[in-house]
């Protein structure tokens, strides 16, 4: 429009043709350089990231002051999960990991009878496991145990169980893998045909007789008169056989693949076979525990500075998480937040052991309540219980970072206007019961582009 009427305008002074046309090249020249300086003012302001609007009068900052500090976790839900964790594992940075877990089994069907329990002879029984990932040092060997849990598994608590809860076991175990490494890749032949991969643990005969004797017997009536004689098994890692850690390794218990099976023979019949599955009915739960000793971590923990630090450390399986404070917001009064980012920025590990100990596929931002129980943000609309963001890769310098971003404008609002307490932000993995994975991020207190920092747009109200 603008262009179309400075035309029309020279055109009524009747100029010569060549004056004509080098004033309209220069008016050209000088709004294209003016338009072009214009922009990369509001580009270096940041005004680019403001939501359509009119409103002229928004403030870009990301210089509010986070004091970022690390914090160990009590415990955490851990029953339930779609994966369970079990193995031992040392990190440079985090020192030394360790999981175990505990499960039912099912009767899949009432009066279970396999015939006279005196013409029954055991072949086998075999604890089968799909193994669906591993984290860490995947071809360090490792030794696995499985116990038989001697104490009552429910009734679960209403709130679940939680990572500190472990329950008696057998002295001695059912039975053992040594030097296991995962094979994800390779199918097993076995007598009833090829299945996929998946860890199988031999367990002692002695069980195998022990439950074809039940036959026919009460113990076999109902899955509740199973659960009271056989109360589950536990599969927890030899942290002797393996002194410095390898892997810890994640188990879909709810996977076909999953389950107890027994082999066994008459005196006119073999081959035959009866599994024992996990299903979503039983009661599963992880047990973690965490030692920090002399690693990165715990000169955090220990030594927290006030006023922040310039590393945090986040962990899943009831290890660490960030906390973040932001005690500038006070000083915002009548504002309207248009856009608040929080940006995580990986800390580059130059001996390269983050290529073993990956980051999480995602973190999730959470606050607290007055009892200190998880709560998700308002700006939670998504699937994911306590929100979250996908990892991504970004380039500076021409270096590689991991980086994770939320947007939490409304959480940022409500601080403001006093509509909630500021108990602070943590970060911690998305499903945290269910990943060893780890992540070592920039803090508040840092120049540097790993600087975690909260990109604020908001407009004063007149």
């Amino acid at each position: 429009m603008h262009k179309i009427l400075f035309c029309e305008s020279l055109q009524r002074y009747h100029l010569p043709d060549i004056v004509h046309q080098r004033l309209k090249k220069f008016f050209f020249i000088t709004i294209g350089a003016a338009f072009f300086v214009s922009c990369n003012k509001l580009g270096e302001l940041g005004v680019e990231l403001l939501p359509g609007s009119d409103d002229i009068g928004a403030i870009y900052t990301d210089t509010f002051t986070l004091i970022t500090h690390t914090l160990a976790e009590d415990s955490i839900l851990s029953s339930s999960t779609v994966n369970n964790l079990c193995g031992v594992m040392f990190d440079p940075y985090f020192g030394r990991s360790y999981a175990a877990f505990f499960t039912e089994l099912n009767l899949p069907t009432n009066d279970v009878d396999f015939g006279m329990p005196d013409t029954l002879f055991v072949d086998s029984v075999v604890l089968m496991l799909d193994v669906v990932n591993v984290y860490g040092y995947s071809q360090v060997p490792q030794t696995l145990h499985v116990y038989e849990v001697t104490e009552p598994m429910r009734p679960k608590p209403t709130e679940g169980y939680f990572s500190t809860r472990s329950f008696t076991v057998e002295d001695l175990p059912l039975g053992r893998k040594t030097l296991y490494v995962p094979n994800r890749k390779d199918s097993l032949q076995l007598a009833e045909g090829k299945l996929p991969p998946h860890l199988r643990i031999r367990l002692s005969d002695r069980l195998g007789q022990r439950l074809l004797q039940q036959s026919g017997s009460e113990h076999f009536k109902t899955d509740s008169n199973f659960k009271n004689f056989f109360k589950g098994i536990c599969v927890a890692p030899d942290t002797l056989a393996t002194p410095y850690g390898a892997s810890i390794i994640y188990v879909n218990l709810q996977s076909g693949l999953s389950g107890l099976r027994l082999y066994w023979h008459t005196p006119t019949r073999d081959s035959l076979r009866f599994t024992f599955p996990i299903t979503s009915n039983e009661v599963r739960t992880n047990y973690f525990r965490h030692n920090y000793m002399q690693s990165q971590v715990q000169s955090f923990l220990v030594n927290a500075n006030p006023m922040g630090d310039s590393v945090v450390f986040v962990q899943g399986a009831a290890g660490v998480k960030a906390r973040l404070l932001i005690p500038s917001l006070s000083q915002l009064k009548q504002v309207v937040i248009n856009k608040a980012e929080l940006v995580i920025t990986s800390v580059l590990d130059e001996n390269r052991t983050d290529s073993i100990f990956t980051p999480p596929d995602q973190l999730v931002c959470i606050t607290v309540d007055s009892s200190g129980k998880d709560i998700s943000l308002p700006d939670v609309t998504g699937p994911l219980q306590f929100g979250g963001t996908s990892i991504r890769k970004v380039t500076i310098d021409r270096r590689s970072y991991v980086q994770y971003r939320f947007s939490i404008a409304q959480q940022i609002q409500q601080l403001i206007d006093g509509k909630t307490p500021d108990r602070g932000l943590f970060l911690i993995p998305f499903r945290r019961a269910e990943v060893a994975s780890r992540l070592v991020a920039g803090g508040g207190r840092r120049n540097d582009q790993a600087r975690m920092k909260l990109i604020l747009v908001y407009t004063p109200i007149k």
